[in-house]
């Protein structure tokens, strides 16, 4: 796990454009998630991991000067994974950074948000609740993250800069990190190199004002370990309407 220093963004609003630059904003930990299966809970695989990463810190000014003259209010994340077969986005996320006050124009709320983070899931663990709480895991999943962790990747001073060519309407799904954690869906394997990029965004218009800038360092998946979960041989995944799994079920030796 590598330590973030906090560090404050330079803002400036100059000739109709806005400027927000930091030096090395980046990835900073992974955490592997474990996930208990089997008769009684007592074999472990994975249900994948959890990244964090640093989000440019703006003093209140700024974020009002953002809203006012570019009607930003937030971050657009972009998640890629890059592997030997193909590189891939898994998806978009926002986060709102100000907004004003029921009943005010000109007083505003804003979050002191320093840090994020996005799970990354085997699809078993991810693509439902229902599936996620199987005491055997659906898709016969049964892999463990072997080997992975944040490699080292520096990218120096980032820059976002307002600019007309640079503004896109998002026409895929933005989904909101707020309170709750955000979990996606890998797939079967989780093998590649996951990698963050920001730009400011507008969460009302769905507009990316900012062209996107990746963060420095990246988690590696490079080994995954396939196991064998006992008495899972034989199991059936119950249908939606199935009251209580696990005692329907008898597990094997």
């Amino acid at each position: 796990m590598s330590v973030s220093c906090t560090k404050r963004a330079d803002f400036k609003r100059e000739n109709n454009s806005s400027y927000v630059k930091i030096d090395n904003p980046e990835v900073n930990d992974v955490k592997h998630i474990t996930w208990r299966v089997g008769k009684y809970g007592k074999q472990k695989v994975s249900r994948g991991f959890r990244m964090h990463f640093d989000l440019p810190i703006l003093s209140d000014s700024a974020w009002k000067s953002l809203y006012v003259d570019e009607t930003i209010n937030g971050w657009l994340i972009r998640l890629r994974r890059k592997s030997n077969l193909r590189n891939e986005i898994l998806g978009y996320y926002s986060i709102e950074m100000i907004s004003p006050k029921p009943g005010s124009k000109s007083i505003y709320r804003i979050q002191g948000t320093k840090q994020s983070s996005l799970g990354i899931n085997y699809a078993a663990s991810s693509i439902s609740s229902r599936l996620d709480q199987l005491p055997c895991p659906a898709f016969d999943h049964s892999l463990w993250l072997e080997d992975f962790e944040v490699v080292d990747s520096p990218v120096g001073q980032r820059m976002w800069v307002t600019n007309p060519v640079d503004e896109q309407r998002m026409a895929p799904k933005v989904i909101p990190i707020s309170y709750s954690a955000v979990t996606v869906n890998g797939g079967m394997s989780l093998i590649g190199d996951y990698y963050i990029d920001l730009a400011l965004y507008n969460t009302a218009t769905k507009r990316k004002k900012t062209a996107f800038l990746e963060l420095a360092n990246y988690v590696s998946v490079k080994e995954e370990e396939d196991r064998t979960v006992k008495g899972c041989e034989n199991y059936v995944v119950p249908n939606k309407g199935d009251q209580d799994p696990v005692k329907k079920f008898k597990f094997g030796n």
